[in-house]
C-alpha cells in the first residue's frame, strides 16, 4: 500500500472511470440506431490507432448537429456513475488532496457540474459550438488537440507548486497514455489492455472506494463503513483462491457426462473455452461478458489481471485431451487427479505452507504432500493400487514445477502417457 500523502493532484478521466459508460456513446444511442453504430465503429478505429483522437472527436460531434443542449443536458444527468464517487472523492479532499476532472470528449459545461457534484476542485472538458440552444456540431478548446490535458495538468502544478512527481491519475483508454507515463502513479480503471499494461495498479469492479485501500486512506469514518469487508477479503488472497478451485474441481464432472454424451461433453467444452476468450478478451479491455465476466473477475489472481488468464483453457484442454486419448478408467484418473489434487495443493500451501520447494519458490512442500495424498486417493477410485500411485506422483512432480497455468495441461496429459507406457 500507498501511504497516503498531503497535498497531491488526483486526476480523474470520466469516460469510463467517473460514467459508467462513454457520453458519445449514451448520445448517439438517444439518436438511434445508426448514429450508434457509426460512433462505435468510429471508436474501435481510434482505439486499434486508425484514426487520431481529434479527429474521431470531430467526426462523432459533427453528427451531433441540430442536437438540442436540452437532450444532451438529459443524456448527461441519466449516465450512472462509478459507485462511492462522491463519497471516495468527499474523503480524499479532507485528506489533503486536490482532485479534479478532465475529460476530452465530454462538454466543460457537464464536466464543471459534475466536479460541483462529486466535490472536486474544479473539472475540465471540451467547448462545444451552440447556436439558438442547439449543438452546431464543432468543437473548440485545448483538450481535443494532442498534449491538451499535459497542459492543462501542468498549469494547475504550476498554480499549486507541485509538480509530475505529485501526480496520481485514473484512466482507462489510450487517449491518456501521455498523463499516464507522466503520472507518479498511474491506477487504470477498467482500462484497455494498453493501460492495463502500463498502470501500476488497476481497479476492475464498479466501486471507486477501492481507490482508498490503493492510497491507504483507512482512518475515515464513511471509509470504514464503505469498506471494511471488501477490505478484509483483499487482505485475504485465499478467499479468491477458494472461489477458484470451486471452480476449478467442476472438471471432475468430464468423465461423468462423457461415458454417456461424449459429443455433448467435448462440444460444451468447446463453447466455454470460446466464451471464456471473449470473456477476457473484453475484461483485459475493461469491459464485462454477462455472468462470465463476474465469475473471472471475482477468481483471477493479481499477477493475471493485466492480461488473458489462461489457467481455465488449459483445464478444460486437460480433461479434453484425457478423455479423448485414454481409455476411460485412466481417463477419469488423471482429471480427477488435476481437479481434486491441485486444489488441495493451493488451499493447503496458502493456509499453512512453510517450507518451500528449492526449485519452485512460489510453491510449499505442504502443499505438494496434500496434493500427493488427495492424488492417490483420486488415483485408487479408478486404477489398481501401483497404477494409482504411479499417476499420483508424476502429476504431483508436474504439479509442483514452475510451468503457471500451463500444469492444469500437463497434469493429466503426462499422467496419462505414463501410465500408457506402463
Amino acid at each position: 500500500m500507498i501511504t497516503a500523502p498531503k497535498n497531491k493532484i488526483i486526476i480523474f478521466d470520466v469516460d469510463g472511470v467517473l460514467f459508467r459508460g462513454h457520453f458519445l456513446l449514451h448520445l448517439s444511442k438517444r439518436l438511434g440506431f445508426l448514429p450508434t453504430i457509426r460512433t462505435f465503429l468510429l471508436c474501435i478505429l481510434f482505439n486499434i490507432g486508425k484514426l487520431p483522437f481529434h479527429t474521431f472527436l470531430k467526426k462523432v460531434y459533427r453528427s451531433f448537429r441540430n442536437v438540442t443542449l436540452e437532450q444532451a443536458t438529459k443524456v448527461y444527468e441519466e449516465i450512472s456513475l462509478i459507485q462511492n464517487a462522491k463519497e471516495t472523492i468527499e474523503i480524499l479532499r479532507e485528506h489533503g488532496y486536490l482532485v479534479f476532472l478532465i475529460s476530452s470528449g465530454v462538454p466543460d459545461v457537464f464536466v464543471k457540474d459534475l466536479a460541483t457534484r462529486v466535490s472536486a476542485n474544479n473539472g475540465y472538458g471540451i467547448t462545444v459550438g451552440i447556436d439558438n440552444g442547439a449543438l452546431t456540431g464543432e468543437i473548440y478548446g485545448q483538450l481535443i488537440m494532442p498534449e491538451g490535458k499535459v497542459n492543462i495538468i501542468e498549469r494547475e502544478l504550476q498554480r499549486h507548486n507541485l509538480s509530475w512527481q505529485d501526480v496520481i491519475v485514473l484512466v482507462d483508454d489510450r487517449n491518456n497514455a501521455d498523463i499516464l507515463q507522466k503520472s507518479n502513479i498511474g491506477i487504470g480503471v477498467n482500462a484497455q489492455y494498453s493501460i492495463r499494461r502500463q498502470a501500476d495498479y488497476l481497479i476492475d469492479n464498479n466501486n471507486l472506494s477501492e481507490l482508498l485501500d490503493i492510497l491507504d486512506v483507512a482512518d475515515a469514518n464513511t471509509y470504514k463503513s464503505l469498506f471494511s469487508g471488501m477490505r478484509k477479503q483483499f487482505a485475504h488472497s485465499w478467499y479468491q483462491e477458494i472461489r477458484r478451485k470451486l471452480l476449478h474441481i467442476i472438471i471432475a464432472l468430464v468423465p461423468v457426462f462423457s461415458q454417456y454424451i461424449l459429443i455433448t461433453t467435448l462440444s460444451v467444452l468447446f463453447f466455454i473455452v470460446v466464451f471464456y476468450l471473449i470473456s477476457e478478451f473484453l475484461r483485459v479491455n475493461g469491459l464485462s461478458f454477462p455472468l462470465l465476466g463476474l465469475v473471472t473477475k471475482s477468481s483471477i489472481r493479481k499477477r493475471e489481471e493485466r492480461g488473458i488468464a489462461f489457467g481455465p483453457i488449459t483445464l478444460i484442454l486437460g480433461a479434453a485431451f484425457s478423455i479423448l486419448i485414454f481409455p476411460k478408467e485412466i481417463a477419469s484418473a488423471v482429471i480427477w487427479i488435476v481437479a481434486f489434487s491441485d486444489t488441495a495443493a493451493t488451499l493447503v500451501g496458502k493456509s499453512i505452507g512453510k517450507v518451500r520447494i528449492p526449485y519452485n519458490r512460489q510453491k510449499s512442500v505442504e502443499g505438494s504432500l496434500a496434493a500427493l495424498a488427495v492424488a492417490i486417493i483420486c488415483g485408487c477410485i479408478f486404477l489398481p493400487v501401483a497404477p494409482a500411485l504411479i499417476a499420483a506422483f508424476v502429476a504431483c512432480f508436474i504439479e509442483s514445477l514452475p510451468l503457471r497455468a500451463a500444469d492444469n495441461l500437463l497434469m493429466p496429459v503426462g499422467a496419462g502417457l505414463i501410465l500408457l507406457c506402463f
